[in-house]
């Protein structure tokens, strides 16, 4: 039996280059592997949680009260940027959805929103505006020190080590030996997000891409072998968001009861793939457009199946805020029969024009003004790509328990069964983010 029952990671990457490939740089070269690069070393959660340890510590004098006390202000401060977060998500997803009606999709929003705004610590002018916006803030509302504090903290509980979930999420900025970039940006982006920094010889570009690909894969337990496929000589900095999650169901299936059925990609066309079963009490909600129903996560996650109705794919897309909205103030608990299919699915996303759709359009032009790593205009992102899997499986290492299978199938539950094209989100109750998001339109791909 399979120990694993959720894996889901994500990468989002941005790539940074010179505006032409005549221009050198600037006038001195300088290497901060000595200053910066971390090999080998404590995770993040640990140096930010001896940082705050040494900043509070001496106010409190119980380690339980301490971790009390911190643990309300970080989550107060990331709960300042969730419905900005969510935003994101949300258009992100209409966005990419209206692009492939027929395709899976699979990202995490939180992984990308979290890239762009370190990212936003160099930009300036119009094209920080622009990425401050396109990520769903409104300074007037979420002011820059609120978002900075929120994304710090979501950092931290992301990396909970005492939390029954496995997630991690981290930064690795990889920057060029042959360029200036501003101490006050690396150290920026260390203290803001607990970026790990690596000095990178691009010229050798195939020793540098197998860098970064590495350090990817063992962020991510091996599941993305390879987030970059080539390397430009004349790259001045790599920027690494990862993102790595695995859950145990609260209530796991049981794989005796997987069978393969039919699932209906379309009006004509219908592919076979094993379904689970189970029959229990879960949150649901009976919309006018979708059924819901949420399955709880061993800790404080939860996921979120959205089955639209019959012709009402595409509404439900471009309406999922008001769906997942609508389920929060009107769900209740049913005995269910649910049938989810087994699915793993991948995707690789070109993000620029996504992200130029929600505005955030100058940073990948000339118009960029990236002057804030460099000290110089001489940069703009030339890629971003984000890649993603997601596995669902029956049961979790806490596999062996009890089942009532027996006893609901008796009160003849109503039945679910999500078996044409629907939605699946990964929900972090804590930090009320949305980890992952996807369409599976096709599970046996």
């Amino acid at each position: 039996m399979k120990a694993l029952l959720y894996l889901g990671l994500s990468v989002a990457l941005l790539y940074t280059l010179v505006f032409a490939d005549s221009y050198k740089g600037p006038g001195r070269s300088r290497s901060h592997k000595d200053d910066h690069e971390k090999k080998g070393g404590r995770p993040h959660h640990e140096h930010h949680r001896r940082h705050h340890d040494h900043h509070h510590g001496r106010h409190h004098g119980r380690h339980h009260r301490h971790r009390h006390h911190y643990y309300l202000n970080e989550t107060s401060a990331c709960h300042k940027i969730a419905p900005g977060n969510a935003k994101f998500a949300f258009e992100f997803f209409k966005e990419l959805a209206a692009d492939h009606p027929s395709e899976n999709i699979v990202f995490s929003p939180v992984s990308i929103s979290t890239a762009l705004a370190l990212l936003s610590l160099g930009a300036k002018t119009n094209t920080h505006n622009q990425i401050i916006e396109g990520i769903g803030f409104n300074t007037s509302e979420t002011p820059e020190k609120d978002i900075k504090e929120g994304f710090h903290h979501l950092q931290h509980m992301l990396n909970d080590d005492e939390s029954e979930l496995s997630l991690e999420s981290g930064n690795g900025l990889f920057i060029s030996k042959t360029w200036t970039i501003l101490d006050q940006f690396i150290e920026e982006a260390k203290n803001v997000y607990d970026s790990e920094t690596f000095s990178v010889d691009f010229q050798d570009n195939e020793e540098a891409k197998k860098l970064i690909n590495t350090y990817v894969e063992e962020k991510t337990g091996g599941m993305i072998p390879e987030v970059l496929s080539s390397v430009a000589k004349n790259a001045a900095l790599v920027l690494v968001n990862f993102i790595y999650f695995k859950g145990n169901w609260e209530s796991p299936f049981e794989e005796k009861w997987t069978e393969e059925d039919d699932f209906h990609v379309s009006d004509t066309e219908t592919v076979k793939v094993p379904f689970m079963w189970k029959s229990d009490s879960f949150k649901m909600a009976n919309l006018k457009d979708a059924t819901v129903v949420s399955l709880p996560y061993t800790g404080n996650a939860s996921a979120l199946f959205i089955l639209p109705s019959e012709g009402k794919l595409q509404e439900v897309e471009a309406n999922l805020k008001d769906i997942v909205k609508k389920f929060r103030k009107v769900n209740w608990n049913e005995n269910v029969d649910i049938f989810i299919p087994k699915f793993s699915v991948a995707g690789s996303l070109d993000l620029k024009d996504t992200l130029s759709k929600l505005g955030i359009t100058d940073v990948f032009t000339e118009e960029a003004d990236l002057s804030g790593i460099t000290g110089l205009p001489n940069l703009y992102i030339s890629k971003a790509i984000h890649k993603a899997k997601i596995t669902i499986d029956e049961t979790g290492t806490e596999a062996a328990g009890s089942t009532v299978l027996e006893a609901m199938a008796m009160s003849l539950p109503p039945t679910v069964r999500f078996n044409r094209p629907f939605i699946f989100t990964i929900y972090s109750h804590s930090t009320r983010s949305f980890l992952f998001l996807a369409k599976i339109a096709n599970p046996s791909i």
